[in-house]
């Protein structure tokens, strides 16, 4: 990816990076607890709305699972 720039929670801990994924053309948000957890977003515009929209900003799980979802 290029153009990244990390998303870090209260706590000071990189929750996220948001960066343009060359192979694929588009802006990618990629939740750094779990790294094949990827969204793929058409503008740079777009992916931002979307983290500040969809995301929590403590954990970087898409507020509508929790981390514990993931677990299995």
């Amino acid at each position: 990816m290029r153009d990244c720039t990390a998303v870090f929670n209260g706590s000071g801990e990189h929750v996220a990076t948001i960066g343009f994924n060359e192979s694929h053309g588009l802006w990618q948000i990629v939740v750094v607890q779990r790294e094949a957890m990827e969204f793929f977003c058409p503008s740079k515009e777009v992916a931002f709305a979307a983290w500040y929209d969809e995301f929590d900003p403590e954990t970087g799980f898409p507020r509508s699972t929790s981390p514990a979802d993931f677990d299995s």
